[in-house]
């Protein structure tokens, strides 16, 4: 017998939303994976062609995630579970 969750996991699949489900979740762990104080002065938007669109209050911050910009990618894919980010551009 299955639980739940696997057929859940079955229907977005089969539904063919898998990838536009796990988009979704890299938006909605932003603040997790970059904390408090980042979350703070930046938004996560929208994920297109595997490159995370992310409004930033000024261009200082930017400056700042942009130093950061590998390790962030790489703690979004960890805790997802699959390289759904390539790149971040900051606004």
């Amino acid at each position: 017998m299955k639980t739940l969750q696997q057929a859940i996991n079955k229907l977005i699949k089969d539904l063919g939303i898998e990838n536009r489900v796990l988009e979704n979740q890299v938006l909605n762990e932003w603040s997790l994976v970059v904390g408090k104080r980042i979350a703070e002065i930046s938004t996560a938007n929208k994920i297109e062609n595997k490159v995370l669109i992310v409004k930033v209050l000024n261009s200082s911050w930017r400056n700042e995630l942009l130093f950061h910009k590998r390790n962030i990618i790489d703690k979004l894919n960890k805790k997802i579970g699959k390289r759904m980010v390539e790149d971040i551009k900051f606004y």
